[in-house]
């Protein structure tokens, strides 16, 4: 017996939803000195060409951290990054996020 056709379409609306959640966010963390130590945040956005081959714009983690010597710098593709993608994908370009917690 099968369920009724609108339990199927939630299921798949839930699992859809669970697979974009679980594959939109990639991380990577790295401390410098103790880490973060305080409450500030500075965001960037990288972008690439080539699908990753060329930088397009330069990030630079340490100007953001303004010359502390202890900071957090985490890299990630996020949500935001998933929403530029079918623009991007076009052109041959991927962007990532650039965090750091100071």
């Amino acid at each position: 017996m099968n369920p009724p056709t609108s339990l199927r379409a939630g299921r798949l609306a839930a699992l859809t939803l669970v697979a974009v959640a679980a594959s939109a966010c990639a991380s990577h963390q790295h401390s410098i000195g103790l880490g973060a130590t305080g409450t500030g945040v500075q965001t960037a956005r990288q972008y690439y060409v080539l699908f990753g081959l060329a930088k397009v714009n330069e990030v630079d983690p340490q100007r953001m951290a303004e010359g502390l010597t202890s900071y957090t710098i985490e890299t990630r593709f996020g949500f935001v990054d998933l929403l530029l993608m079918p623009f991007l994908l076009p052109l041959s370009a991927t962007s990532r996020t650039v965090v750091v917690r100071t």
